[in-house]
């Protein structure tokens, strides 16, 4: 059973930008699926209970804001898990 992660991703509001936060965290072990909403500058991703760490996830938003001219990363106290 695959356990579904909420998070919002700062910096993220266009759709070239959502593209870009969908291409990082595609490649993560493990994801069942991502839905990014350019209007709520969210990404919901779902993923077994252990294959997705809040710090997993800055990590590759923080590679994928190289040369966007945006800083990408979870906005703290939006990760939720259920």
């Amino acid at each position: 059973m695959a356990t579904e992660v909420t998070f919002e991703v700062e910096q993220a509001g266009c759709s070239s930008c959502a593209a870009r936060v969908r291409s990082a965290l595609e490649p993560l072990a493990r994801v069942g699926a991502i839905a990014v909403d350019v209007e709520a500058d969210a990404a919901t991703v779902r993923c077994s209970a252990d294959a997705l760490s809040e710090a997993a996830v800055n990590a590759v938003l923080a590679d994928a804001s190289d040369g966007a001219g945006h800083a990408y990363r979870v906005r703290p106290g939006s990760w939720r898990t259920t």
